[in-house]
């Protein structure tokens, strides 16, 4: 397989992931509205909150209606929540999210509405993909009429299980415990040694520690174990 080959494979694994996400996506904003109508208190973004899925819901002005804690995770100064609209800070991302969002405000059109993804650059981090996810359904927050979910997904590496409950799961000591939360990340033993401020060497006596208490024996084998702990 060449080089080019191997670049296309990825871009179209890529594809497939952004639509499975797309389509799973939609499905749990169906449930959450039907729950809504079915008179449950469950807000769409709380029950995308229980996926982990940062989201916003946005009323017939623009305005956020709603924010769940994931999506708060997300928030730095590249995009946060500003005078009650969601603000982008990169001048051409800002620009095609209000023109999507103006596009909600026609309520006839909103179920053949079919938005682009808009790409959020961030300065020194990779970028966040907004998503926006029109529906007519009821609102849940009493005199909002809500128009459209937006999700939210931050590229880059994702946050490793609670170094607490690493370290009751397998008995680590605190430092073992820090050490393998930023292993399960993927990080190397030196890029943990450098976040946690400690020498390379006391980093691998301390992942050789972890390594025995979890009955593993490479950093692959040991980050698909950590990640099973939620």
């Amino acid at each position: 397989m060449t080089i080019l080959d191997m670049d296309s494979e990825v871009c179209n694994l890529r594809a497939e992931e952004e639509r499975i996400l797309a389509s799973f996506t939609r499905r749990l904003i169906e449930i959450a509205t039907v729950a809504g109508a079915r008179g449950s208190s469950t807000s769409p973004t709380a029950a995308l909150n229980a996926m982990r899925l940062p989201a916003i819901a946005i009323d017939q002005h623009g305005f956020v209606a709603d924010v769940n804690t994931t999506a708060d995770a997300v928030f730095d100064h590249n995009i946060k929540i500003k005078d009650r609209r969601l603000f982008v800070r990169d001048p051409d991302a800002r620009t095609l999210l209000k023109e999507a969002i103006d596009q909600l405000k026609d309520h006839s059109r909103l179920n053949s509405l079919a938005l682009e993804p808009i790409i959020v650059p961030r300065m020194e981090k990779l970028p966040v993909i907004v998503r926006i996810w029109p529906f007519d359904g009821p609102a849940h927050q009493p005199g909002q009429d809500v128009r459209a979910l937006l999700t939210l997904n931050a590229l880059g590496p994702k946050p490793g299980p609670p170094a607490a409950i690493l370290a009751k799961t397998f008995r680590l000591t605190p430092s073992e415990a820090k050490l393998a939360c930023i292993i399960a990340r993927g990080a190397p033993p030196d890029i943990a040694a450098r976040e946690l401020k400690i020498s390379r060497e006391t980093a691998r006596n301390q992942l050789k520690s972890v390594f025995a208490k979890t009955d593993t024996h490479r950093q692959s084998e040991l980050v698909a174990l950590l990640l099973q702990v939620e």
